[in-house]
């Protein structure tokens, strides 16, 4: 079991009482409080029962009859709004149940209420009384991760014999059996680096990084889930968490939202695809004073969620960044986003295989959560794409053994147990 999980009390006393929503509970083991959701009887008890304060990451204890469907959990502090903590799909695969980590200390002090629904937001909430007391310093703000991240925390430079192999998926970390499936395998597979393509669901809030991502090893212990790949990760920004960049950003130690880094001699550029890639952007500035200077790597790999061309549909708010790529050197565009594994033919600047294409997208949203089906395109742009299949990219840097410098790129898919995806292209490359 999840070193972040504690022994619960196992004493239970039977209870059968009227729930908040008038509905009759049903005989559900619960030493804390215990009422109806949505015909479902949720029973909550708090760590340090009768007490009600709680003081950095607690455990509380959520069972259900019956124990399936989704769950939403919101803070609800006296005289404020309130706050989604997180949403769970189904009971946690390490508890069997809805038990989660609050850290408490990422909220501010105060009395309250966390409500717990089932099925719906609309659905009355079983509410139970919580005090938060984290010390003075959280009377006006959360208690902060270090920001040693501020500069993206570049790997140390590639020093091993072999060939560095770096892993990418997104669209994963929710705290279900096949996204935790993929996270053990990642931890596995032991990459030189590894980056993740987006997406902490729902919403990337502080207590879903901290129970569907995982405790990060970033903050000096080994992690669980995909934290235990914190050291070695490149995140880039997804569409369910641009909503809570603060959390994002203090998850991740200060990271940027765009970033850069060289690695195996390759130049890596990651990007925030919820912002702006138009000419004259942020981002678009920042890419071009990287793919333009003439001291630049040959081999450049971009990596960001939304990807610009999804089966036969173009994201057209991406082109410039697109052509931005093609035109000066881009190599590999590594995106999640849609749920599947699919490998674009080598395309140019206006997304056609012309003669003179080179610059091939790769779409890893295979990290196990809601997985779509294959992606398919009239055009014929797509050489091979495999839904329903949980597994990640992973590249090779030709070349960059023993601090070499990478001359071309080649990667393979593989499944959870390590094993190439049936049907996936063999020998697939592409020379800086």
């Amino acid at each position: 079991m999840r070193s972040r999980f504690i022994a619960i009390a196992a004493l239970f006393s039977a209870v059968l009482m009227v729930g908040p929503q008038g509905g009759t509970a049903s005989a559900l083991a619960c030493a804390g409080t215990v009422g109806v959701s949505n015909g479902t009887s949720i029973c909550v008890v708090l760590p340090n029962a009768p007490s009600t304060s709680l003081t950095g990451d607690e455990l509380v204890s959520i069972t259900s009859d019956p124990n399936s469907g989704v769950m939403y959990l919101d803070w609800s502090p006296s005289g404020g709004s309130s706050i989604r903590l997180m949403v769970s799909t189904g009971p946690s695969p390490e508890t069997g149940d809805y038990s989660f980590i609050w850290p408490t200390e990422k909220y501010l002090n105060g009395s309250g209420t966390l409500d717990v629904r089932s099925g719906s937001t609309a659905a009355d909430p079983v509410s139970v009384d919580v005090t938060l007391d984290n010390g003075p310093g959280n009377d006006t703000d959360f208690q902060h991760s270090p920001t040693d991240c501020g500069n993206g925390c570049p790997p140390a430079a590639w020093t091993g014999a072999g060939d560095p192999v770096v892993a990418a998926v997104g669209d994963g970390p929710s705290d279900e059996a096949k996204s935790n499936s993929v996270a053990d395998s990642l931890v596995a597979e032991s990459p030189a680096l590894f980056l993740f393509l987006g997406d902490i669901y729902e919403t990337g809030t502080f207590t879903e990084n901290r129970n569907h991502y995982g405790a990060s090893a970033l903050d000096g212990t080994p992690g669980t889930l995909w934290g235990r790949l914190a050291a070695e990760t490149q995140p880039a920004v997804g569409n369910h968490e641009k909503v809570n960049l603060t959390a994002w950003r203090d998850y991740w130690h200060g990271h940027p939202t765009f970033s850069s880094f060289t690695f195996g001699g390759a130049l890596f550029i990651d990007l925030n695809s919820s912002a702006s890639f138009k000419a004259g952007s942020a981002q678009y500035k920042f890419v071009s004073s990287l793919v333009t200077d003439p001291g630049a790597p040959s081999c450049i790999v971009a990596f960001w969620h939304i990807p610009t061309i999804t089966g036969g549909n173009v994201r057209s708010a991406e082109l410039p960044m697109w052509q931005l790529f093609a035109d000066n050197g881009g190599d590999l565009v590594l995106d999640g986003h849609t749920h599947n594994m699919t490998q674009y033919v080598p395309l140019d600047r206006d997304l056609s295989a012309s003669a003179d294409a080179h610059m091939v997208e790769l779409i890893a949203g295979s990290g196990g959560h809601r997985l779509s089906g294959a992606s398919s395109d009239a055009g014929g742009r797509i050489l091979w794409s495999k839904g329903k299949t949980v597994g990640a990219l992973y590249l090779t840097l030709q070349g960059a053994g023993g601090g070499g410098t990478a001359t071309s790129i080649t990667w393979t898919w593989l499944n959870t147990k390590g094993d190439q995806v049936p049907g996936s292209p063999d020998g697939s490359t592409v020379t800086c």
